[in-house]
């Protein structure tokens, strides 16, 4: 692959190619790069960083190791990155959770994602689905709400732990409908095993883990806990179709660098990830787990991330998680 060399100072810009610069001077990359997941393999996310790796690998001509530092809800691995050097070598997969809801979950941590972290390209949205198991009987949110409704606190709903996605899109429904419900943390697997043996009533869960589930007829659907509807499952509809649009909570991912990143090697991330994310066959499986992609860059998306700071706090808040 022919190397092209951006020239800043006159020409501006506009002379942005395949390869960047380094403060150094040297063309950019000149070795691998580690795209840290700060969780497990076999997820979602560890699915969207070995995507995105494998598109940059094509692109820059070196290669890019996926790096998995799961623990302490993603604040190892993002702790990692920060303290990095500002290079270009070492990059993050954040999500909402380690950029925003653990500066309210984790309020002791070294490290603020904000201040010590440059938001280079957002990656996919990602909202839950409410489902229960297939013998209970409510058949929509409003039948469900009844029943919560009657006995507080006694429906139960599973999660992957505390602090997760899954754990805080069901606080966000109690806030928004007014119920209180009875949180049941798990670890990873177990909290959908326990879903299908119809030991707890519900569960807001991801797409990819419960579309087989529902297609299979173990799980019912009752709506998406998210602004929009999901193409896999088009026929369920949205909390704010049922009448409560405040419960909708959308989680998000993308990749950062290290506070301090040369500005042309950011642009020339920013530009790869924003075509890898827009790629027909990349949005077509995104598609199929219920992620879409943002098309946020660099100023665009560190601001969108400052603004969910707040917000996230407010979720963490409500579920009574934070400070831990």
């Amino acid at each position: 692959m022919k190397r092209r060399t951006l020239f800043t100072g006159a020409l501006g810009w506009a002379a942005l190619g395949s390869w960047a610069h380094a403060a150094s001077g040297e063309s950019y990359p000149q070795r691998h790069i580690t795209l840290v997941v700060p969780f497990g393999t076999g997820n979602i996310a560890d699915n969207q960083g070995r995507m995105i790796a494998r598109h940059l690998e094509k692109v820059l001509g070196q290669a890019v190791v996926v790096e998995n530092k799961p623990g302490a809800g993603g604040s190892i691995g993002t702790e990692f990155v920060a303290r990095a050097p500002a290079n270009g070598y070492v990059l993050l997969y954040g999500t909402h959770g380690t950029q925003a809801a653990n500066t309210a979950l984790y309020p002791a941590s070294r490290i603020n994602p904000s201040s010590d972290l440059r938001a280079v390209h957002s990656l996919f949205r990602q909202s839950t689905v409410i489902v229960t198991p297939a013998n209970r009987p409510w058949r929509s949110v409003r039948e469900l709400l009844e029943a919560a409704r009657k006995e507080p606190g006694r429906l139960t709903y599973s999660s992957s732990g505390v602090g997760t996605q899954t754990h805080l899109a069901g606080a966000k429904f109690q806030d928004a409908t007014k119920v209180s419900l009875t949180h049941v943390p798990y670890n990873s697997q177990a909290s959908i095993t326990d879903l299908l043996a119809g030991n707890v009533d519900l569960s807001f869960n991801y797409a990819e883990t419960v579309v087989q589930h529902i297609e299979s007829g173990k799980l019912r659907a009752l709506a998406i806990n998210g602004k929009t509807r999901m193409a896999v499952l088009p026929g369920v509809p949205t909390v704010g179709e049922e009448g409560y649009p405040g419960a909708a909570v959308e989680g998000w991912s993308g990749v950062f660098a290290p506070r301090g990143t040369p500005d042309a090697i950011v642009a020339l991330l920013a530009r790869e990830i924003g075509k890898a994310t827009e790629a027909p066959e990349a949005k077509a499986a995104m598609a199929r787990l219920g992620s879409y992609p943002m098309g946020l860059s660099d100023v665009a998306f560190q601001s969108f991330v400052e603004s969910e700071v707040p917000r996230w706090r407010d979720i963490v808040k409500s579920a009574g998680a934070e400070g831990r």
